[in-house]
């Protein structure tokens, strides 16, 4: 497609506690935002479900504020492109509506499941083929067991098992596709070959017709429905390109697009990203490997479901004054709970925490560990407990880099990207522990950035991703390490590894 400075692309982001999307012109320029943060269904400390009829009538409200804001610039639109979580699985009916709420991919319900795969399946020779170096509670393929064994009438009726991504591309466009990045994680995909696992599928009950096709990340998947060009007023040959893993299209956005580059995201939940030109598969260090975005290369994505959402839950348990405080003055919350934090220094005066608040994956794989605050005293004040959550995810990333080493990757850098890189505080923290230089894009939203950068190529306005990232993605700040803070954090650290270690036995 030629290129015309005229043309917009909007960007969807499907996160597991925010859902964001953006208008962005050719050149990566935010003409337009829009967030709506919503609550997840948890009736116990182990389901964690969505209402997806609820969760579609925010996009589509999302779709509608941004065409409202963009008057009659809404024709410009050429696409729309997604990023999204993973794992997250919606079992349709043959109309496409949703058969029960879905299963977020942080929910552990499945842990009979698991166990069940693992007995079936070399965990080794899966890990070669799936990415998966162990299997886990997130996996989709534990779920579809699940509802097979636990929800008989919903598997019966079942017409197809799509993910959050699949499901949204279906009701943009009618059509049903899901993307490599994604399925990485499902225990039914092959990251080699490109292909569904036949065995696996064998074993859950089910067939290929089944499942949506897998493209790779950044492909069109056709033009918009009718009712979506009447209810946005886009164009109906608005294009649909499906996009990648939300840490996958935030490495692009942030410029993560070739061999030995470093991306950690903390948004709800913390992941790296370290791309690599092939595979990587170590089961010492398990950690797991999926496609990138950028043909012909890999990643390793070190994660944990907790992440950000720690500083989240403890707003919404114990900032009721700081949340009185912020609408008052007009401020964000979180900078209030930064300036409270910036207060106390390094090391949380002997506070620690392990931020485990649903499970941890790497490098524990512990659905059952679960948060804790430790060595906590008289003098310590709430301030102390805001710092100490986000000393822990620096902790979780010190813990990951830890691991890299040992696979002989050395990192001169981290760029950090994700809701958590707003915070300064926080980044300094992060340099402190790592001793790495931080560097954080002058754009934030780097997952709708890298669907747009994604898009954007797809459509031919750039030669390829890596074109598209170079002249769109720009660095804004840099953090260097603080060694006084880092003597502080290097004893600190190893309290945290202890800590976990003299509780595992007892989650």
């Amino acid at each position: 497609m030629e290129k015309n400075n005229n043309e917009l692309i909007v960007s969807l982001d499907f996160g597991t506690s925010n859902l964001k999307g953006a208008v962005y012109d050719i050149n990566g320029a935010e003409i337009a935002y829009e967030s709506i943060e919503y609550s997840l269904y948890t009736p116990s400390n182990s389901i964690v479900e969505n209402n997806l009829n609820l969760y579609w009538d925010n996009i589509i409200i999302i779709l509608k504020n941004l065409s409202k804001k963009l008057g009659g610039k809404a024709k410009n639109v050429v696409a729309i492109g997604t990023s999204s979580q993973g794992e997250t699985i919606v079992p349709i009916d043959k109309n496409g509506n949703p058969l029960r709420n879905a299963i977020v991919w942080i929910d552990t319900r499945t842990t009979a499941e698991a166990l069940e795969i693992k007995r079936n399946f070399s965990t080794e020779e899966m890990y070669k083929k799936s990415g998966c170096p162990d299997v886990d509670t997130s996996w989709p393929a534990t779920r579809i067991l699940w509802i097979k064994k636990n929800e008989p009438d919903i598997f019966k009726k079942t017409y197809k098992f799509l993910l959050l991504e699949d499901y949204i591309v279906f009701k943009l466009t009618n059509k049903f596709a899901g993307e490599a990045s994604v399925y990485s994680s499902s225990y039914y995909y092959d990251i080699v070959k490109f292909e569904y696992i036949t065995p696996v599928l064998d074993f859950l009950g089910i067939g290929k017709d089944k499942l949506p096709e897998v493209l790779m990340p950044g492909t069109i998947v056709g033009k918009i429905t009718k009712e979506i060009t009447e209810i946005t007023g886009f164009s109906k040959d608005t294009e649909v390109v499906i996009g990648a893993l939300d840490q996958i299209c935030g490495a692009v956005g942030a410029g993560n697009i070739s061999k030995g580059l470093v991306t950690e995201t903390t948004g709800s939940c913390f992941a790296m990203v370290v791309t690599t030109g092939e595979p990587v598969f170590n089961y010492e260090q398990k950690i797991p490997c999926i496609p990138h975005a950028v043909p012909g290369l890999y990643a390793l994505i070190p994660y944990s479901p907790t992440g950000g959402i720690v500083i989240k839950w403890f707003r919404d348990r114990f900032c009721n004054e700081e949340q009185i405080l912020a609408r008052k003055e007009n401020k964000d919350i979180f900078k209030i709970m930064d300036e409270e934090a910036a207060k106390i220094p390094a090391g949380s005066e002997g506070l620690i925490m392990l931020p485990f608040l649903t499970g941890a994956l790497f490098p524990e794989y512990n659905p059952g560990a679960r948060g804790v605050y430790f060595n906590f005293s008289i003098n310590h004040t709430k301030a102390h407990f805001i710092r100490a959550g986000l000393e822990s995810i620096g902790f979780m990333m010190k813990n990951y880099l830890e691991s890299l080493n040992k696979l002989g990757i050395n990192i001169e850098k981290i760029i950090s990207i994700g809701g958590g890189a707003s915070s300064k505080l926080w980044s300094q923290i992060k340099a402190d522990m790592s001793e790495k230089v931080i560097e954080i894009p002058s754009y934030t939203e780097m997952a709708l950035l890298g669907s747009t950068i994604l898009t954007a190529s797809a459509l031919g306005f750039f030669k390829n991703i890596s074109d598209a990232s170079n002249n769109i993605v720009k660095m804004k700040y840099r953090f260097l390490p603080n060694k006084d803070n880092s003597k502080i954090y290097k004893d600190s650290f190893e309290k945290y590894k202890e800590l976990y270690i003299s509780l595992k036995k007892l989650f």
